[in-house]
């Protein structure tokens, strides 16, 4: 789709008809013409809506509202769900937190959810998850790609870095896949699949992704083989009791929002976005001046670079840009090919990535629930190489341990 595009754009840039001629722009009015016609066509497609618009009861702008659980148990009957939203006096508090002590956070996601929700339903309408579970998301890092727990599990579906490399996402000192939006979105779905084919019962599967298989099954063989959530819940570890309701409060606020006077965040936020493959020709530097755009915007787009720059990896990294400036990257390989030279656009080609020095050795201290193993791979070193360096008997750690580690795998 993309290239198609571009293709229309470089004839519209480079063509103008005089006595049926084509004359040709200089580069800086055709990259000009690039930007403002893809916006203009990014804009058609989704257009911005205003919280004015959104208002259709007339709120206050400070008014809460409140209505009873009937209100709330209909609303929630009407949502098309294949997971049962069901409602009980464990989820209203849940409902509360989002809809009254917690509404400039819900406002912050809501905004959010225009730009990751429509590549999330992508993903798991192919792959036949149900369009609901992507309120996994919202309360597990408020749709923050970038999030990270205090015990260290990091991006928006927030894998830990064993149960992310299971799942096929690279943990290494320059690049966190846990932190791509989308490789970490599609590692979910394999661990959806998972958990589905041993439970048949999606608040199952939303329950083990929060506590673990095993403690799934262990609540299960102690509910007397019971196999429904609100049964096996008292046998559950305790944040994993409010997991599930807190995951129907969830879909419920995001449906029902604009009826609690709530709407989405007017934040800087660049909703026109997209994803192109690249390699380690290229650096986070070179690509900002050549297709001009901030280097800071550069790296909060793509925070599983985790050094600001593009590792080599034997393989493509996904990388995510403004709509208009994929556009412009686009093009930019297909003016090569028109023999256009541009010392801006020749950067790309030529130029060798400018790599920022990494440390020859850090000093790590250990946190709550590390393990050596998930050390070594945050890292990309082995378990063999932290113990030699560290004088280690055994791959046992404790919390506030102080651990020297060679990043050269000296």
């Amino acid at each position: 789709m993309i290239k198609k595009i571009a293709y229309i754009l470089i004839g519209l840039a480079l063509t103008n008809i005089t006595n049926g001629q084509a004359v040709m722009s200089d580069n800086s009015s055709f990259l000009a013409t690039i930007d403002s016609n893809t916006i203009k066509l990014r804009n058609k497609l989704f257009p911005t809506v205003w919280q004015g618009d959104l208002n259709i009861y007339g709120f206050e702008d400070n008014e809460v509202p409140v209505y009873s659980d009937e209100d709330i148990k209909t609303r929630l009957s009407l949502l098309e769900s294949e997971i049962p939203l069901d409602y009980n006096e464990q989820v209203r508090p849940y409902i509360d937190l989002y809809t009254v002590r917690k509404r400039k956070l819900l406002a912050k996601v809501l905004t959010l959810s225009k730009l990751y929700f429509p590549t999330i339903e992508e993903i798991f309408d192919r792959e036949g998850i149900p369009l609901e579970m992507k309120y996994l998301a919202v309360i597990e890092s408020a749709l923050n790609h970038a999030a990270t727990s205090p015990v260290g599990a990091a991006g928006m579906w927030q894998f830990m870095a064993p149960t992310g490399h299971m799942y096929g996402l690279k943990t290494t000192s320059n690049l966190d896949e846990r932190r791509d939006f989308i490789k970490s979105t599609e590692a979910s779905v394999k661990y959806f699949k998972n958990s589905y084919r041993v439970y048949g019962d999606w608040l199952l599967v939303i329950a083990s992704y929060n506590c673990g298989v095993g403690n799934v099954n262990k609540a299960i063989r102690k509910s007397g083989g019971k196999r429904n959530f609100w049964a096996i819940m008292p046998y559950l570890p305790r944040e994993t009791r409010g997991y599930v309701p807190a995951f129907i409060a969830a879909a419920y606020a995001m449906n029902y929002a604009s009826e609690h006077n709530i709407y989405p965040a007017e934040l800087e936020l660049n909703y026109h976005t997209d994803t192109i493959q690249v390699d380690n020709r290229y650096s986070l530097d070179q690509l900002s001046m050549a297709l001009d755009i901030p280097l800071a915007e550069l790296k909060t787009l793509n925070p599983s670079l985790r050094r600001g720059y593009i590792p080599f990896t034997g393989s493509k990294i996904t990388l995510t840009l403004p709509y208009n400036k994929i556009i412009k990257f686009s093009a930019i390989n297909n003016l090569e090919n028109l023999n256009l030279a541009d010392d801006q656009l020749m950067v790309l080609a030529n130029s060798k990535p400018k790599v920022k020095p990494v440390p020859e050795t850090i000093f790590y201290r250990v946190q709550k629930g590390d393990l050596l193993a998930s050390i070594a791979n945050e890292y990309d070193v082995t378990v063999k190489q932290i113990k030699k360096w560290n004088r280690l008997k055994s791959t046992k750690v404790k919390k506030g341990q102080r651990l020297k580690i060679y990043t050269n795998k000296a």
